[in-house]
């Protein structure tokens, strides 16, 4: 996307690219990635800002969040600076490595750079990435909004390599995605200019428990030393009033929601201490802050981690302040922390009427707009055909284990195609232990080609040797889809967008030994429905697994636009059609119902001719528009 210039080394940016922005001006040499919504901009920008200034930098999309950490663990161990990029949910599969690699130490800067979702927006769960920053001992940086992020992600590769420790850049999907001015700073040349260099030295990088336990107190030493050069600006700032009868502690986007707050009550000065780390924490200068103030509210997103160190630091030094936040019920600890939540907070400290509230919520609630699989989606004809197999071979008993990826919107009214959609791989593993648990059923894994290379090998592995009798079912559109289309390893180009090397999925079950595989196209819903059959009889013997191959519609399309190609749409016979409403329980977006009329129509524009309504249409009414009587 063109970024809008506002002024000469003034661009509008998103947050996103804010932090693109900010780890090419801290002299990023590698920096990896796995796709997940909020982050999975950050890597796209950081390749086009790199190649339109002629970097020398190495950029990857890694086949999951443990290896991307482990490939910048090593650029940093070779003295270059180094980001791994991804949403939070990829932090806990980086903890074994990351925890290692604080205790090992590092030598160029290394920055994980984690997206949260606090409300959650677009995750399965919403844990606060800080907590891993304490669990392994190394640093935890908050920014507020888009412009701190490009500045403070600078900061927190120069204080990493400083101390020799890995930090977390923990930043959330409202400045992921917002706008902000963004100041364009100099270009970092000196640090790519640094020769690699592997340093042996294994009492320190042979981390056996003899090791370790040597270099263990090292780590608090080093911890230590970032708690000294963080209390100070710009990562401690505080505002407003020096003293008063009540504060606020704040970090992160929640800053500007207080502001807000503050400004609606009409209340000009407050002492406010904002937080830009939140692990160490600079304890003298909440120390003297918390001497300050009578009362204080600490107003973070998701865990008390700053609140439950404030009791602490207040109690270990006989302050005699009264402290609210979510351990006293003024703040809740999960969701994303609004204007409205911190006034309710400040009104409930001060006792007063909750009801007199200035608010800028809009009045009523917006009508939830379902998500739905993409015209033409391939996933839904792999769906249909799983339902209709179960449906006429086993009765309809039958359970559909879901993954993460597009196909989730299959389990959205009407399609319901799946029964559950846990974490990454998890459908694989699940269904080896349902059939474990001895369910008399049919059962079938439905897992997309990244997620399969990212997580689903292990469990395949584990379905194979113990025999379980179950069917995978695997959507391969050869691209990582639904944050943006980055490419996997089936896909054939790499993330600089050069030719790379094509995995099959196929070849890994050949290789581990899996007996029945078939690919099918599940635009042909006769056909896909016989191999989920096969693959239901064959798995008796051990897993079985059918491969559900067409790429992406919307990449399809993308070519055809370019060649001024517009795939034929379908129409609705109305005289054949007889209401029964069959097409519209596919969910396609191209499809709608006249109440009216009492019949099927399709919408033109949406429709991409993929054929799937009009193969289940029991009266044969659905026909190309060619052919329209």
């Amino acid at each position: 996307m063109k970024l809008i210039e506002i002024e000469k080394y003034r661009v509008l940016m998103t947050g996103n690219e804010a932090i693109a922005r900010g780890l090419i001006e801290g002299g990023v040499s590698v920096a990896t990635a796995y796709p997940g919504t909020p982050s999975s901009e950050i890597l796209s920008a950081f390749v086009r800002i790199s190649k339109e200034n002629d970097l020398p930098v190495y950029a990857e999309w890694a086949v999951n969040e443990k290896v991307a950490f482990e490939i910048s663990f090593a650029a940093s161990l070779c003295g270059l600076r180094a980001a791994a990029i991804m949403k939070h949910l990829g932090t806990h599969w980086i903890l074994d490595p990351l925890a290692v690699s604080a205790v090992t130490g590092i030598r160029g800067g290394l920055v994980v750079v984690s997206a949260d979702d606090p409300a959650p927006l677009s995750s399965q769960s919403s844990t606060d990435t800080r907590n891993h920053a304490k669990l392994a001992h190394i640093i935890a940086v908050e920014p507020s909004d888009p412009a701190e992020a490009k500045e403070l992600v600078k900061k927190t590769i120069d204080i990493s390599e400083k101390v020799g420790l890995p930090a977390i850049f923990r930043y959330t999907d409202r400045i992921a995605h917002g706008r902000a001015p963004i100041v364009l700073g100099e270009l970092n040349e000196e640090t790519r200019k640094i020769v690699p260099s592997f340093k042996k030295d294994p009492d320190k990088l042979v981390s056996i428990a003899p090791n370790a336990r040597k270099n263990i107190p090292e780590l608090f030493k080093k911890l230590e030393k970032a708690k000294e050069l963080v209390s100070k600006p710009p990562w401690i700032i505080k505002e407003g009033s020096s003293s008063g009868e009540f504060g606020i502690i704040t970090s992160g986007s929640p800053y500007h929601d207080v502001k807000e707050a503050l400004s609606l009550m009409g209340i000009d000065e407050v002492p406010l201490l904002k937080l830009c780390v939140s692990n160490p924490l600079p304890e003298k200068p909440i120390s003297d802050f918390l001497s300050s103030v009578d009362e204080v509210l600490v107003a973070e997103e998701l865990d008390p981690i700053i609140e439950s160190e404030v009791f602490r630091i207040a109690f270990s030094n006989g302050i005699p302040v009264k402290i609210y936040g979510k351990s006293t019920g003024h703040l809740k600890p999960y969701g994303e922390l609004t204007t409205d939540k911190i006034l309710r907070a400040l009104l409930l400290m001060q006792g007063k009427n909750l009801d007199s509230m200035p608010s800028k919520t809009v009045a009523g609630d917006v009508p939830r707009r379902i998500p739905q699989l993409c015209s033409g989606c391939s996933h839904r004809g792999a769906y249909i055909s799983i339902k209709n197999a179960l449906k006429k071979a086993f009765g309809g008993r039958g359970i559909v284990l879901g993954d993460r990826g597009c196909y989730n919107q299959g389990g959205n009214p009407p399609l319901r195609a799946i029964d559950t959609a846990i974490a990454m791989g998890s459908s694989i593993g699940m269904a080896v232990g349902l059939a474990k648990s001895g369910l008399n059923e049919p059962i079938i894994a439905v897992i997309g080609d990244s997620t399969f290379f990212h997580a689903g090998i292990p469990p395949l592995i584990d379905a194979y040797v113990h025999k379980a009798p179950i069917v995978v079912a695997l959507l391969d559109n050869s691209w990582t889809s639904m944050t943006g289309h980055q490419p996997n390893p089936r896909t054939g180009r790499n993330a600089m967008g050069d030719p790379a090397p094509t995995v099959l999925p196929e070849r890994i079950a050949e290789g581990i030994g899996i007996q029945f595989i078939q690919v099918a196209d599940p635009y042909d819903i006769a056909e896909s429905e016989k191999a989920i059959i096969r693959a239901l009889l064959a798995a008796k013997e051990g897993p079985a697994m059918v491969i559900f191959r067409r790429e992406c519609v919307l990449q399809e399309l993308r070519r055809l636009r370019k060649e001024r190609i517009r795939p034929e749409p379908l129409k609705v016979d109305p005289t054949k059609c007889t209401g029964c409403r069959t097409c519209i329980k596919i969910g396609c977006p191209a499809l709608e119902f006249n109440f009216t009329t009492n019949r099927a129509r399709i919408i033109e524009e949406k429709c991409v001719g993929c054929s799937i309504c009009a193969q289940i249409c029991p009266s044969n009414a659905i026909l190309p528009k060619s052919r329209e009587v």
